[in-house]
């Protein structure tokens, strides 16, 4: 993910994000947290496209799953801290137990203290299990496969979540039930079908081509309910395509590969600048550039995108990589450089 811009502005209302977001004209998809300022800015940016084009691309705008995991994630976390002070509790109960055996002294008192305690810590943790297999199931909502590795769409995704919802009912679970059942939350994959069907028109294709996909980044999984099916679906995984099936399972991968559900850029950057802000609390826009630029510099080590830089995997082409080299280059020469090679392009 390449970080394009990043700006320091005064505030995060509507209009200062319309300001960034108005230049990108073809720009189709954004995500995002749940902040009304970019909610509106992109419902801005949809009327000025229908006025002035109505022809243009619409603006879809999705919720990012970075932030819902993240709120679920500190909700379960109180609830295992609670569940295992209690089961530090109830282990303390057994040991105030042994020591009364031990100096002969009536243990009735203390053993029935021990059983609540652990009565107790037995509950909190059946109730984190239970949570956790809810979230565990809203969570798989956001799978571009479901178990069975047919492709995932918004119907069966959203009867998951209602039905992993159902387990997290208490008050503590309200910001992610927001999260959840906001329509955006699923827009990712609304306009994954919308390329798909763009990519391969046949649905047949598309079901078979991406089911081998899934299969062969999952040897271990099987969907067939039959041997029938299973042979089938071992065909379908590993006989050889030919030349035009080939290159319709090139065009789906492509889309699965590169389809997005978090605002990876985004959260990568503020790793970065959040060191800069807990040594200085201040943040500049050149020191915003600057961190920028290293970021886009900055080689993976691994991942799908190992040895490469993100400028690489957008594929600008920059005389060196090298953060440090490019720094040391006059800024005008550089620019007239990269003009040239354009043109000779």
């Amino acid at each position: 993910m390449t970080a394009v811009f990043c700006h320091n502005a005064s505030d995060r209302s509507a209009e200062t994000w319309q300001q960034q977001l108005v230049r990108f004209e073809y720009l189709d998809f954004a995500i995002s947290d749940a902040a009304k300022g970019i909610e509106s800015a992109v419902a801005q940016i949809n009327r000025h496209r229908r006025e002035h084009d109505p022809t243009a691309p619409r603006l879809v705008h999705g919720l990012d799953l970075f932030h819902t995991t993240q709120e679920a994630q500190r909700v379960l976390s109180q609830k295992w801290r609670r569940a295992e002070l209690l089961w530090e509790g109830a282990e303390d109960c057994d040991v105030g137990v042994k020591r009364a055996k031990a100096q002969g002294i009536d243990a009735r008192g203390p053993a029935c203290t021990a059983r609540t305690a652990w009565s107790k810590a037995t509950e909190a943790f059946e109730e984190v299990d239970r949570l956790q297999a809810g979230w565990r199931r809203c969570r798989g909502a956001f799978e571009l496969f479901r178990p069975d590795g047919r492709l995932n769409d918004r119907d069966w995704a959203e009867s998951e979540i209602q039905a992993g919802l159902s387990e997290l009912t208490s008050p503590e679970w309200r910001k992610v039930r927001n999260f959840l059942t906001d329509s955006r939350s699923l827009a990712f994959l609304d306009r994954l079908h919308e390329r798909l069907e763009m990519a391969e028109p046949r649905a047949e294709w598309r079901e078979v081509l991406a089911w081998r996909w899934w299969r062969l980044r999952n040897p271990c999984s099987s969907p067939a309910t039959s041997p029938l099916a299973a042979m089938a679906y071992a065909v379908a995984a590993h006989r050889p395509l030919n030349g035009i099936e080939q290159a319709a399972y090139n065009r789906i991968g492509a889309i699965l590969n590169d389809t997005v559900r978090a605002s990876s850029a985004v959260e990568c950057m503020n790793s970065v600048l959040r060191m800069q802000q807990a040594r200085h609390r201040r943040m500049t826009q050149p020191m915003l550039d600057l961190k920028r630029l290293y970021w886009n510099c900055h080689r993976f080590r691994s991942g799908p995108r190992k040895n490469q830089c993100p400028y690489q995997a957008l594929g600008v082409e920059l005389p060196t990589y090298d953060f440090w080299q490019l720094l040391q280059r006059n800024p005008d020469e550089l620019t007239q450089e990269l003009s040239t090679s354009r043109i000779a392009a």
